[in-house]
């Protein structure tokens, strides 16, 4: 039985390579702490260590978002929207490899900022680029190539008036949440040795994104019988910039406002009155930019013009 979805076969792909890489993740973890790893591994790993959150969430959880935006714009590129074993298998063995490569990749091109200076951020970012651009370029020339053993879609696949809009919000949320999520860890670990950033903040971070992209859903009204990557590229790469250039500013600048001209007895007062209007603008700031990108490009402004695009 055949089924032709945008998101299916994708989305079986990203559970594949979340799995696969989760095993890959773990093994370097274990290669790695191999002389400091109690007897019990599974307790060291789940109870012992930052095992949950830094591999299960940031390299696995979120690379598999990524995996899973690509695979959804390069099979609606190469016609590959069929579900059936044939795909499937095909699927399976493609991201098995690709797995092993991109791991090799990220050991390679992974440099954490040394401090909180924007040379040093910047340093990291630029292998970062240049990681992801690798990761990019081998999911693509691998579906190029592995192509010929995959069922395709004799005609493109058809976006509707109702099923446009839902493609596009969830590509945008999909590069948007990786792109900040991604770019917030590039940012947490250099300021974080000077500033005070614990986990409450991070998840006010992670939830002000998540409201933020929830509400943006509303303006997007547009219809076209493309997907439009202008837009979207536009989009994406507008709102992720001024959302990760406010939190870096913040913290060098506004956080960093040097206490000495305040009395100490309200030192402590000050501290946390800083503290949630940090927090207060984060989430506000978040949500504005995002909906007012989103607004402008998919909203109904602009609904006659992606018809014609």
């Amino acid at each position: 039985m055949q089924k032709v979805s945008f998101f299916k076969l994708p989305l079986t792909g990203c559970l594949v390579y979340f799995l696969f890489s989760t095993i890959l993740n773990t093994s370097f973890l274990y290669l790695q702490h191999n002389a400091s790893i109690p007897d019990n591994m599974f307790w060291y790993f789940f109870f012992e260590s930052d095992f949950l959150f830094r591999f299960l969430f940031e390299k696995s959880f979120i690379e598999a978002l990524w995996v899973f935006g690509l695979l959804a714009v390069f099979f609606y590129s190469f016609h590959i929207h069929i579900v059936n074993k044939a795909n499937i298998v095909s699927l399976i063995i493609l991201m098995l490899i690709y797995s092993i490569i991109a791991s090799f990749i990220a050991i390679n091109t992974n440099v954490k900022p040394q401090n909180y200076h924007l040379y040093s951020i910047l340093f990291s970012l630029a292998f970062a680029i240049i990681r992801y651009s690798l990761e990019v370029l081998l999911l693509y020339y691998l579906i190029d190539f592995s192509k010929i053993y995959f069922v395709k879609d004799q005609n493109e696949f058809i976006l509707t008036k109702k099923n446009s809009s839902e493609i596009h919000f969830i590509l945008f949320s999909i590069f948007s949440g990786f792109i900040l999520i991604k770019g917030f860890n590039l940012l947490y670990e250099p300021l974080s040795k000077k500033f005070d950033i614990s986990n409450f903040f991070t998840a006010i971070y992670l939830g002000a994104l998540l409201l933020g992209l929830v509400l943006s859903k509303r303006w997007f009204h547009i219809f076209s019988n493309k997907v439009i990557y202008i837009k979207l590229f536009k989009s994406v790469s507008i709102s992720n910039i001024l959302i990760l250039a406010v939190v870096y500013i913040i913290f060098t600048i506004i956080y960093d406002n040097p206490t000495k001209y305040y009395i100490d007895l309200f030192d402590i007062l000050f501290k946390y009155i800083r503290i949630l209007f940090l927090l207060i603008f984060l989430i506000l700031w978040i949500c504005l930019v995002l909906n007012k990108i989103t607004k402008y490009y998919f909203g109904k402004t602009n609904f006659k013009s992606a018809k014609t695009s």
